[in-house]
């Protein structure tokens, strides 16, 4: 009975041991330490950033972007046969109206170029030079530079072959059909045609060397040349005084290279074709130094020789 009075009280006070432990032994067998003197740190989490409220714009709008003009398919490359623009009244005596006879034979290229004036499938590369030691005595002197900037003007106006691009030609006697041209005027060695402003005295020498006479005061083409006579440059259309010549005969010739031969008047009253010889007579059309007429339509007339 002793014994077994001992062994309960002995187990009493176990539970009671327990008891005064607060709970559980710590399973990892690891007694927990007394509570930290110091309170938790705690981080909040921070204060939300607010910023003003973006102003209300307008969607950006896709910028325009310009359409790219059109690049010349080719580059014209050829020999025109050699011809003149012949048969009017006996010219002058040299010297006579004034105009420098002769030069020294040689010529000056016009320096730089442009870039490519008009949209047309064939590219015109041409180049413009001045005889050298022309005596221009009270005549207007005509430099290179301005040579080049009279050419440039003609062969870029409205009304000129440019124009072809909006309105391609269609010639049957020359075998042309939905032709256009662009053209460029450079200064290198790199040209479809070159055209050479010259005096009387060295435009018949040239000229008659391929077999046309232009008797001192016509004009004359052949090969990658076009010889601009300076008599008529100076002097302009007999009874025409107000008539644009510079163009009538850039436009002209240029239209000989570009594969043209002569046209004749198509009807009285009607505006000639730039490829009929009006220099030399009218036959009823009237005075016309482009080749389009403001409608876009190509001016033409039955074919004749060149």
């Amino acid at each position: 009975m002793l014994g077994t009075r001992v062994r309960l009280t002995l187990a009493s006070v176990m539970v009671l041991g327990l008891a005064a432990c607060g709970g559980h032994p710590d399973p990892a067998g690891v007694a927990a330490g007394p509570p930290s003197s110091e309170a938790p740190v705690t981080s909040s989490p921070p204060a939300p950033v607010t910023s003003p409220p973006a102003s209300p714009s307008a969607s950006p709008k896709p910028s325009a972007s310009k359409k790219p003009a059109p690049k010349p398919s080719s580059t014209l490359k050829k020999q025109v046969a050699a011809g003149g623009d012949t048969g009017g009244a006996k010219p002058p005596a040299p010297g006579g109206d004034g105009v420098p006879a002769t030069g020294a034979g040689t010529f000056t290229v016009a320096g730089g170029g442009t870039g490519i004036v008009g949209t047309g499938a064939t590219l015109v590369k041409y180049r413009v030079e001045v005889e050298n030691g022309i005596q221009w005595g009270s005549n207007p002197v005509w430099t290179t530079d301005k040579t080049a900037a009279e050419v440039e003007r003609a062969l870029g106006a409205q009304l000129g072959w440019t124009m072809s691009a909006e309105h391609p030609v269609t010639y049957a006697p020359n075998k042309l059909t939905d032709a256009s041209w662009s053209f460029q005027r450079v200064s290198g060695e790199d040209y479809s045609v070159r055209l050479r402003l010259a005096t009387p005295g060295t435009v018949d020498k040239l000229c008659a060397s391929v077999g046309v006479s232009t008797q001192g005061i016509y004009s004359c083409r052949y090969g990658q040349t076009i010889l601009l006579n300076l008599r008529r440059w100076l002097k302009g259309i007999d009874g025409a005084p107000g008539v644009d010549f510079h163009a009538n005969t850039v436009n002209h010739e240029m239209g000989h290279f570009l594969g043209f031969d002569h046209m004749k008047c198509p009807g009285s009253g009607q505006p000639a074709p730039i490829m009929q010889t009006q220099t030399i007579a009218l036959n009823g059309c009237t005075i016309n130094s482009f080749p389009f007429t403001t409608e876009g339509t190509f001016v033409q007339g039955p074919w004749a020789p060149s």
